[in-house]
Formats: C-alpha cells, sequence, structure tokens
C-alpha cells in the first residue's frame, strides 16, 4: 500500500477558497491552521471587546481569579498557559489598572500572592458577555454536533501535547 503524507499533498481538504497553489500546502498543516484560528480568534475578541482595553490572556487570568481565590504569580500563570515572564507582565499591568493586587505570602516572603479586587470582578462581570460573544462568532460556523467533536478533538491534542509547550499548563 503506498500511503501518501497528507502533508506532501498540494490539494489540502477543504480548501476550496484558496487558490493559489504554493498557499495550499499550509492548509495542510495543522500548526499553521491553529495559528490562523488563534488569530482569527483575537481578531474576534478585539471587535467585540476591543473598547475594555483587555486581551484574551488578560482576561484568562482575571477569569481565573474571579472566585477569589488567592494564588502565586506561578500558579495563575501556569493556569492559562503563559511562562512566568509573560505572566508577570500581564500581572503587573492588570494591578496598575487596579483590577488585581499583589501582595507578599507570609510563608514565602519571595512569593507574591494575586487576587482580584473588587474592581476586578465588577469589570468581569461586565466584559464576560462580550468575551462570549467573540466564543459564540468564533464557532459559530459549526452544528451543535460539530462543536462538540471540535471540543473533544482540541482537548485531546492539547491534553497529550501540553508538556511540549514552553508554557505547560498545571492543573486546573
Amino acid at each position: 500500500m503506498n500511503e501518501q503524507n497528507p502533508l506532501d499533498d498540494n490539494k489540502a481538504p477543504r480548501s476550496g477558497k484558496v487558490k493559489s497553489r504554493k498557499y495550499r500546502e499550509l492548509w495542510n498543516r495543522p500548526g499553521y491552521l491553529i495559528r490562523r484560528l488563534h488569530q482569527i480568534h483575537v481578531g474576534l475578541f478585539v471587535e467585540e471587546c476591543g473598547g475594555e482595553d483587555i486581551t484574551p490572556v488578560q482576561f484568562g487570568m482575571l477569569s481565573v481569579l474571579q472566585g477569589g481565590e488567592e494564588m502565586d504569580q506561578l500558579t495563575l500563570s501556569t493556569s492559562v498557559g503563559v511562562d512566568r515572564t509573560s505572566g508577570a507582565d500581564v500581572i503587573r499591568r492588570l494591578e496598575r489598572r487596579g483590577l488585581l493586587v499583589r501582595t507578599p505570602s507570609e510563608r514565602d516572603r519571595r512569593a507574591k500572592l494575586i487576587r482580584i479586587t473588587e474592581a476586578g470582578v465588577a469589570y468581569v462581570k461586565r466584559v464576560r458577555p462580550m468575551m462570549a460573544r467573540a466564543q459564540e462568532r468564533f464557532v459559530e460556523p459549526l452544528t451543535d454536533t460539530e462543536r462538540e467533536e471540535f471540543y473533544r478533538l482540541i482537548n485531546k491534542m492539547v491534553d497529550a501535547n501540553n508538556t511540549a509547550s514552553r508554557a505547560p499548563m498545571g492543573a486546573i
């Protein structure tokens, strides 16, 4: 049996909108398609939340903290899948806006504990419907059955490949 590598095939599945042969190969690369989906997701998020001066990662951190639990910077960063340095930068920005506070840990003075402020909780409550519209628009082309399958497959891939990330997500 002569199996053909799909990455060598210049005829990508479901790529009818790609007219130029030189771009078709990209449509057979899962990494490329995932990056494009991410760009589209961020675009939709900005359209819906643009007036709120928030990024998806910032909103993710605030969402994790919304329950009121304090956590250290590393735990918060890994809970949303960003590295320590990027996480610290996002945390500083949110702190400057008064949406969260950092306090020294009583157990480890080198560690900072993060908690959301009342202003942060109110902010998340106000922005959540906008974020939800962006998410809905993102998956809108899929039927309910396709959405279930999409979530099942993407979760399977994230779970199986989590440790290959520069910022593996911690247990959630």
